[in-house]
């Protein structure tokens, strides 16, 4: 791969970044809670499943509380589950368990949601031994979860950030000049440098300049992409083949084509529908 891949979440992000969806939330002005449930009370309560598909987020669910709460975990991420799985079982204040019930649960779905959509895509590809990456097409202030999410679901990562990596598009690309320019601005580079092509003639160009690790072959037919790739593997055999551009769950056989490393997919994270989990209390 060319990125580094996101494997775990580092829980100082996780706590930060929970404690601003916890502030969002105003927990501790929690009207309601705060008159009707007993401060001094325990409960026991539990965190089930009410879709099919991969679940992803134990570790929110972990380091979502207070060492007040007790988690015992039933499944792990990147498992696949049916309705009514039982994913952990929590034991605590009442108060904190129902404050923080809602943003805990929205989090786990979005990234259930993530990881249950890459999957579908990703059991496709892996026949063919073509990955399936995600984009930066995230959700603002989620982006390490999500990516983290692709992973459970089968997929890997593309770059985390635009510091990561060189990616020229056409907007890089002043209207007086063309991809030959462009690629002499480059100096030699520590992180990856990724052209992305639109025409068999750009491609053609862009492979006079050895420094490329890769091609992104964008919106282009199946017959253009084998063209294209016969063309990349008489030049540069070791050069990492990417294809994009509005590729479905539908249409993803068609691009499943011999010497394609991998197909980014931006559906995945940013058309994937949070899978349903409730919280039980006993």
């Amino acid at each position: 791969m060319l990125y580094n891949q996101i494997k775990e979440i580092p829980i100082d992000i996780i706590k930060e970044k929970l404690e601003l969806f916890f502030q969002e939330d105003q927990i501790n002005k929690d009207i309601t809670t705060n008159i009707f449930v007993d401060k001094n009370k325990n409960i026991t309560a539990k965190f089930v499943s009410e879709y099919s598909g991969v679940f992803c987020g134990m570790n929110i669910i972990e380091n979502g509380f207070s060492d007040k709460v007790k988690v015992q975990k039933l499944i792990q991420d990147g498992f696949k589950i049916k309705p009514e799985t039982v994913i952990a079982n929590i034991t605590g204040p009442a108060d904190e368990i129902i404050k923080k019930e809602r943003v805990i649960l929205n989090l786990i779905q979005r990234m259930s949601g993530v990881a249950t959509e890459t999957n579908q895509y990703a059991v496709k590809g892996y026949r063919k031994n073509i990955k399936i990456l995600d984009t930066r097409k995230t959700t603002p202030g989620l982006r390490v979860f999500e990516k983290y999410a692709t992973q459970c679901g089968g997929g890997f990562n593309h770059r985390f950030d635009l510091s990561k990596g060189v990616m020229i598009k056409d907007n890089h690309i002043s209207s007086n000049e063309d991809i030959e320019k462009t690629l002499k601005k480059l100096q030699t580079l520590n992180v990856p440098i990724q052209v992305e092509i639109d025409t068999v003639e750009q491609l053609r160009k862009c492979l006079q300049y050895s420094e490329i690790d890769a091609v992104l072959l964008d919106n282009m037919d199946p017959e253009t992409i084998k063209d294209c790739i016969d063309i990349i593997k008489e030049k540069n055999q070791k050069i990492f083949i990417e294809v994009s551009g509005g590729i479905t769950l539908k249409t993803l056989n068609k691009f499943l084509i011999n010497n394609v490393d991998a197909i980014s997919i931006g559906s995945t994270t940013h058309q994937a529908t949070a899978q349903n989990i409730k919280l039980e209390i006993d």
